[in-house]
């Protein structure tokens, strides 16, 4: 006599917004040195999907200027989230010679 209740119970991750919770931090790939020498930690920069040589990256702006990329599984998922119309920044953590640590989090 077993039964199969399949019930929805709590415990795990809620996956049903999961771009709304979204967030993650990452380092820049290919910082741009001219941007990132204007920029200072805390500063709130926009995060764009765009197309590149063929490629669509995701990529970080500083006043509309390229500061560098955003690459691997989470800019995947970061990337899919800005498709479906969600919008993120990207707040400058920390600046250590050229590289550039972001945290990414919707807007």
């Amino acid at each position: 006599m077993s039964g199969s209740g399949g019930g929805s119970g709590g415990g795990g991750p809620d996956y049903s917004s999961p771009c709304d919770t979204l967030r993650f931090d990452l380092q820049l790939s290919s910082p741009q040195p001219l941007v990132v020498a204007t920029l200072s930690v805390g500063d709130v920069l926009v995060i764009a999907v765009v197309q590149m040589n063929g490629h669509v990256i995701v990529q970080v702006l500083s006043n509309g200027r390229p500061a560098g990329g955003l690459t691997g599984p989470e800019a995947t998922r970061l990337r899919n989230c800005i498709d479906q119309g969600h919008n993120y920044t990207a707040r400058v953590l920390q600046i250590l010679g050229g590289q550039v640590r972001v945290r990414v989090e919707h807007a």
